[in-house]
């Protein structure tokens, strides 16, 4: 039993490797946007929970905190792109 979860988890990881080995750029794009989008929530999330907001003061506090770092909305903008606009 503890071979075939060994053997699966080893196929799992290769496969992703090799799918990061044929698409380093789609990759770096991923983890681009994903980085980009947990700090942003961090950021939004600490700033609601500073100002003790409540859902409907969320969206002008998310606008504040993405115009004042426009670099994350972009690297999240240019990491998904490739994902959502593919031939």
């Amino acid at each position: 039993m503890r071979s075939q979860i060994t053997a699966v988890s080893q196929q799992s990881v290769e496969s992703v490797l090799d799918w990061i080995n044929d698409n380093p750029l789609m990759a770096a794009g991923v983890t681009m946007a994903t980085i980009a989008t947990v700090y942003l929530l961090v950021l939004i999330q600490g700033a609601a929970t500073e100002a003790g907001t409540d859902v409907g003061g969320i969206a002008p506090l998310t606008l504040s905190i993405v115009t004042a770092r426009p670099a994350y909305l972009l690297a999240i903008i240019v990491g998904v792109g490739p994902l959502v606009w593919r031939e």
